[in-house]
């Protein structure tokens, strides 16, 4: 019998499975790792992909409820005649149609604000009301609400716009983006919402608005039923 032969029928020696034990290892800890990563991977894509589609649920539900405003004339305490609109830095007030679903619709009091949430953070709250024939925005700690996003860290409201008739551009008209709305006989053509939340800022939120059906700046009462009340 061979020397070679009488080597295979010994079997491996230690210093072989050592070796191969260690290979066995290396591979392992690199599969783990390459499975580590593509859980991660897979993590942050789903964690965007919902923080897209918050995006896109909120911008729509804004535009939907944002975009019909009331531009109806009404005297207003102390303040003269204008319209029932008022936006500032923190928080945006209007007279709007809610959009319709089962049990709730029509003329609302709405108000769009950053406000302390129940888990002690702060979201973007929406208040609203059904509208009363009345001049002021109503109490709004007895509103119902709705946190539209949580763990915001920035918010910001801007509004722009034209007047309807260009005579009456004056040197007084707000130009370009206006952290407050001055022009109390009209609604803005715009409104732009800032903000950003833990994972970062937002894409700006531009929403177009328009007077609601029979509201025009002329008329000297609420609009309700197509017809407006003095």
């Amino acid at each position: 019998m061979t020397r070679a032969h009488t080597a295979r029928m010994q079997g491996f020696t230690l210093v072989e499975l050592l070796v191969v034990m260690t290979m066995l290892s290396l591979i392992m800890v690199g599969m783990a790792g390459a499975f580590r990563t593509m859980a991660q991977t897979e993590t942050r894509v789903d964690e965007k992909l919902q923080r897209t589609d918050q995006m896109r649920v909120v911008q729509q539900f804004l535009r939907h409820t944002v975009s019909r405003i009331d531009g109806t004339l009404v005297d207003l305490p102390q303040r003269g005649q204008g319209v029932l609109f008022q936006a500032n830095a923190d928080s945006v007030q209007w007279v709007g149609i809610m959009p319709a679903r089962p049990g709730v619709g029509g003329r609302h009091f709405f108000r769009l604000a950053l406000e302390d949430t129940s888990g002690g953070d702060k979201g973007l709250v929406i208040r609203y009301v059904p509208w009363a024939m009345q001049v002021q925005f109503p109490d709004w700690t007895q509103a119902e609400s709705q946190v539209l996003v949580n763990r915001i860290t920035q918010w910001s409201v801007e509004t722009e716009g034209l007047p309807r008739e260009l005579s009456q551009l004056n040197g007084e008209w707000p130009r370009g983006w206006q952290t407050t709305w001055t022009a109390p006989k009209a609604i803005p053509q715009r409104m732009r919402i800032n903000m950003a939340d833990a994972k970062g800022p937002w894409p700006p939120i531009i929403l177009s608005l328009f007077p609601s059906a029979n509201s025009t700046p002329t008329n000297s009462g609420f609009v309700t039923g197509g017809g407006s009340v003095d």
